[in-house]
């Protein structure tokens, strides 16, 4: 690939980052408070699952950001480049969720990151880098959750370079919820998470540097959702493992539902009735 050192991106395989965290009780609260319910989490519940994603942020100094907001790459993250003068686009692709006993609030948790694996491919609209981090979370060395993230750099977008044609959804879920994202519950999950990307609060930058029609839902909040809807469909069993892949962006102002069936199959559609992403589900035997 033209501009592409794939050498120098390797360096960064195995790169690990260690990161040692409180699970306060009083994040926790505001999530349920952005999803429109009564804060009731105390300390010594169980976190819900993928609930993980609001702590263990790397505190990057607003000069260390890029222009999308995004944290400069070559800290941790490769320094991925094609050589067109801009930074990459940068999205949260999918991932894999290995469960082992849950976390708790007020437990003191490590996390450890590590680069797996960095990928260089060609794709409809461009070439692309596949990022896979592995994240590992322990409690006392003990291994509660092992993540597998996917993290895709694609080249700067064209006039309608953006446009994903989405496959229908399936139609047979046997459990279902219908959320109404609104630019607040984007900001206050953003919040949460430490995420200043831009596709979630400038609607401005959506349009004229990303090519989408307005601000988008996150990935993981979307993938967290699905994850909720099992949760609390099945509150007596325990999820053992968790996976997904986004398949096309979900847009502000319009409507979305997360479905479910009882053989773990999950995915998320658009008010179009067009996969969003896709999912499975496993519960733990007994």
């Amino acid at each position: 690939m033209e501009s592409f050192d794939i050498n120098t991106l390797n360096q960064w395989l195995g790169r690990e980052q260690v990161v040692v965290v409180e699970l306060t009780a009083v994040t926790a609260n505001l999530m349920q408070a952005t999803l429109n319910r009564q804060p009731t989490l105390q300390t010594g519940d169980e976190l819900p699952p993928a609930w993980h994603w609001l702590y263990f942020h790397e505190p990057v100094p607003g000069g260390s950001l890029g222009a999308d907001g995004h944290p400069q790459l070559g800290g941790f993250m490769p320094p991925v480049n094609f050589g067109t003068g801009e930074p990459p686009r940068r999205m949260w692709a999918g991932g894999k969720l290995t469960f082992g006993q849950p976390l708790r609030l007020g437990e003191r948790v490590t996390k450890r990151s590590t680069i797996k694996a960095i990928t260089p491919k060609e794709g409809r609209n461009g070439r692309l880098c596949f990022v896979i981090v592995e994240h590992e979370l322990t409690v006392n060395g003990e291994r509660r959750l092992l993540e597998e993230q996917t993290i895709v750099y694609r080249e700067p977008v064209t006039a309608g370079g953006n446009a994903v044609v989405a496959p229908p959804a399936p139609t047979n879920s046997d459990f279902s919820a219908t959320y109404h994202p609104n630019p607040i519950m984007l900001f206050r999950y953003s919040a949460l998470t430490f995420n200043s990307h831009r596709i979630h609060y400038d609607a401005d930058f959506c349009r004229q540097h990303e090519g989408y029609p307005d601000l988008v839902v996150h990935g993981p909040l979307t993938a967290t959702l699905l994850l909720d809807l099992f949760y609390r469909q099945f509150p007596h069993k325990c999820i053992a493992a968790f996976s997904y892949r986004g398949v096309s962006p979900l847009f502000n102002p319009h409507p979305f539902t997360v479905h479910g069936t009882v053989n773990g199959e999950a995915w998320a559609s658009n008010a179009h009735g067009e996969l969003a992403m896709s999912a499975q589900i496993a519960f733990t035997l007994g």
